[in-house]
């Protein structure tokens, strides 16, 4: 989403809430306490393109044996053993 932020008080955001909502389809809307914005309402589909977005991290020692395994016996594929003789050889190309 590359709409810029429509900023709106609580007061008009509750007095006008369809409006908002509707607005907040077509880009985000900052609601604002004492002048602060507090709260962005965004669509459904934008928060779920943030979500796929997102990542977690975990600690390798909370990952099960299985994948711990699968990542330490993992063999590069061609295209990374390719990178890695170039880079080992400049000349190469």
């Amino acid at each position: 989403m590359t709409e810029t932020l429509l900023e709106v008080s609580a007061k008009e955001a509750a007095s006008r809430f369809g409006y908002y909502t509707d607005e907040a389809m077509l880009r985000p809307v900052g609601i604002q306490r004492h002048g602060q914005t507090r709260i962005v309402m965004i669509s459904l589909n934008e928060y779920e393109r943030l979500l796929r977005r997102d990542r977690q991290v975990i600690r390798t020692e909370d990952l099960d044996d299985d994948t711990l395994d699968a990542i330490l016996t993992a063999e590069p594929g061609e295209r990374s053993r390719e990178a890695g003789r170039r880079l080992a050889d400049p000349a190469a190309g």
